[in-house]
């Protein structure tokens, strides 16, 4: 592997360093990837997958959650958006549009619910995220402008107003504010950064951290900035995810970048890997038609590339990536294949692409892990969520 160290009068320096010095574990293959050094930044360039040819991973059904047509109202879900699995197995479900948490035990039978829609303690507006505390005793929920938190009965149990948020905008606006949620093990919340103030305060941060009364502790993730301020917010929507150790890894929806950062927001790698498109970001003409007047505005054309991250019980980091583009409602023409449409590219703590594979050939628009259990979220066509083991081959 060739480690290329860059300063900052833009002289390079290349240095052989061991396979050891990658510390990405046993079965490495330099020749997949090299390492360019930038400041105190690894720049990981994966030309290849470690495991190429059969997967190491397959999928097992293992049931389904809700019914499309259920006969009982407690077997139907209404928009999930999220999954969390307690320690003993039971499964919670949060619903966006049912403003409610329905927890189903291992067998996949309703257990209990709580939440309703609303503006009061314990209610929620529109929530789209879920996370466990690190001991498994609080459930969080995340809203647009608000996170909750709760015991796993359902027990109300605190809740803030992101003190930096504010309502109102444009739709690309609302999906940066609803693109994420995650927690450090002291309980502090990890949300969006505040796209509002980038241009007035120059202090643009990808993510910011809050304490339990609201207060941001502190912010981080470095913007990648165009000359249109909306091109700027398209480009930087982020998915992310903390492991056990706290470090935060983000993937970008709109970049060819899995970005890892340490417990304080400290950047420690950027990853990329091959596609099979070439990312393009930019501003085109878009005609907008009201009735019989039509307008051409400049809009942001941006490629998608991930929609979604999460990290299993080994600690590999899985992001489902694009193999085609969708179209502009976020699904894909005259396609019903999962397998053509996207992949799990899985990553490991240092930014190496392990393998690819192949999701399950279901419909499903979102996915969460949990040690050894992959959850797949469908909101659209069967309003369910299927639950997968993921079989090592090892």
């Amino acid at each position: 592997m060739r480690l290329i160290l860059k300063t900052s009068l833009a002289a390079a320096l290349s240095v052989s360093i061991p396979a050891a010095a990658c510390r990405s574990g046993p079965s490495i293959d330099t020749s997949k990837f090299t390492v360019e050094i930038r400041g105190d930044v690894r720049l990981v360039h994966n030309h290849a997958p470690q495991f190429q040819g059969a997967s190491p991973v397959r999928f097992e059904h293992i049931g389904t959650i809700g019914r499309l047509e259920a006969r009982e109202e407690k077997d139907v879900l209404y928009d999930p958006v999220d999954v969390e699995r307690l320690a003993n197995g039971d499964v919670l479900v949060l619903e966006g549009d049912g403003c409610t948490i329905k927890r189903f035990d291992g067998r996949h039978q309703f257990v209990s619910s709580f939440g309703r829609k609303g503006l009061g303690p314990g209610d929620f507006i529109s929530p789209f995220r879920l996370r466990m505390s690190s001991k498994k005793d609080l459930v969080y929920v995340a809203e647009r402008n608000r996170v909750s938190w709760f015991r796993p009965d359902g027990r109300f149990v605190g809740s803030f107003k992101c003190a930096a948020a504010r309502s109102g905008g444009s739709s690309i606006s609302q999906q940066h504010r609803t693109s994420g949620m995650s927690l450090l093990s002291d309980g502090r919340v990890i949300l969006p950064g505040d796209h509002s103030v980038w241009e007035e305060s120059g202090q643009a941060a990808l993510l910011m951290v809050y304490d339990a009364a609201g207060k941001t502790v502190r912010s981080f993730g470095t913007v990648t900035r165009f000359d249109d301020p909306l091109l700027t917010l398209n480009a930087n929507l982020v998915q992310f995810v903390t492991d056990d150790s706290d470090a935060c890894y983000v993937a970008y929806d709109h970049q060819n970048r899995l970005d890892k950062y340490s417990r304080e927001g400290h950047p420690l790698f950027s990853s990329d890997r091959p596609l099979p498109y070439a990312v393009k970001t930019e501003m085109r003409e878009e005609v907008f038609t009201s009735g019989s007047m039509k307008q051409a505005f400049p809009w942001p054309s941006v490629t998608s590339v991930a929609r979604g991250v999460s990290i299993d019980g080994r600690g590999r980091v899985w992001v489902l990536t694009y193999l085609v583009q969708p179209n502009r409602f976020g699904g894909f023409d005259a396609e019903d294949d999962a397998g053509r449409c996207y992949r799990f590219d899985v990553f490991d703590s240092e930014g190496v692409l392990r393998f690819s594979v192949s999701p399950p050939n279901v419909p499903f628009g979102g996915f969460v892990i949990h040690g050894d259990r992959m959850y797949l979220i469908d909101a659209a066509d069967e309003a369910c969520v299927r639950e997968f083991r993921i079989i090592e081959g090892d």
